[in-house]
């Protein structure tokens, strides 16, 4: 099967150009003339890879990467970024933008076509199904501009939400400090009936828990525990009494770092409750940012980094 491209370029000469180019390795390209157009293609005809130039008016090829990388429908579908910009910050924020190669412009084009036959031989890619074109289902102008701004909205949040789990680190020695900092900015996001942190101090771990509702408080730490113990944390000091109790729908988040178990962090809900996928993402992006934490409160607390549990 002939592998199908989508080529993003604003220069209807660059575009002519490039297209040809491809078309002579044997490849069928598809063109947009812009971010918004290439969008529509790239949702109505699923394309094998996509060529984007990084200039342009309205949606530039940051942002569109951006948005196909956070797209169910789109993720897996391998990002060039074709440019006259060279420079490392350039190169740097095209790589973080989601793109899978960064190529400069050049006469003949040779090395964003030994990218593509790079990228397309790779016998690690999952096969992609393309599903039949239906233009009813390609989000038109209106729409595209309304994911991404709600891209815009979503990356602005995990931003200041990884800022503020830093700042819970500033008294990195005080671990009440640093739990009730945390329990803070948690309910200040999530309605939880129990929120617990496990840390992991080698030959036992401890447990910091915040309770919303008096009398329950002996439940979560009986439940934490055991969960904490299943993830091969070391048993609790001091010891909870063991109950069979369980606690329906809380999100439960190991915390690793250079490949130890340093922590747990388990978000319980109120009864008959539940979390969303975003509200799974906003626990997990805490924890990779706790890690950090715990790993320098550790490390001060003259813990062997070594003797640390590796269970997983």
């Amino acid at each position: 099967m002939t592998q199908r491209l989508l080529l993003i370029e604003d220069s209807p000469t660059q575009l002519l150009t490039i297209k040809r180019t491809l078309e002579a390795e044997g490849y069928l390209v598809v063109g947009a003339q812009n971010g918004a157009e290439g969008l529509a293609r790239a949702y109505n005809e699923l394309p094998d890879l996509i060529i984007s130039d990084v200039v342009m008016s309205g949606i530039n090829g940051y942002q569109l990467c951006r948005l196909v990388k956070h797209d169910p429908d789109l993720a897996a579908t391998p990002i060039i970024l074709l440019t006259k910009l060279d420079g490392s910050l350039d190169r740097f924020w095209g790589l973080k933008s989601g793109a899978d190669r960064y190529i400069p412009k050049e006469p003949g084009f040779p090395s964003l076509i030994k990218a593509v036959k790079e990228i397309l031989g790779d016998t690690t890619t999952r096969p992609r199904l393309r599903a039949l074109a239906d233009p009813g289902l390609s989000p038109g102008p209106d729409e595209i501009n309304n994911r991404l701004n709600q891209l815009l909205e979503r990356l602005l949040f995990e931003a200041t939400i990884v800022d503020e789990v830093r700042r819970i680190g500033d008294d990195v020695l005080d671990l009440d400090l640093t739990c009730e900092r945390l329990f803070t900015l948690l309910s200040s996001i999530l309605n939880y009936l129990a929120c617990g942190l496990v840390v992991n101090h080698w030959r036992y771990s401890t447990l910091t828990i915040d309770v919303a509702k008096s009398g329950q408080e002996q439940t979560v730490r009986s439940y934490i525990s055991k969960v904490a113990l299943q993830l091969g944390l070391p048993p609790l000091r001091p010891e909870v009494p063991k109950s069979g109790h369980m606690l329906e729908n809380a999100l439960t988040q190991p915390i690793d770092t250079a490949g130890q178990r340093v922590g747990l962090l388990v978000v319980v809900p109120w009864p008959n409750q539940g979390y969303k996928p975003g509200d799974q993402k906003v626990v997990r992006l805490i924890c990779e940012q706790l890690s950090s934490i715990l790993r320098l409160y550790l490390s001060h607390a003259q813990l062997e980094p070594e003797a640390l549990s590796t269970s997983h």
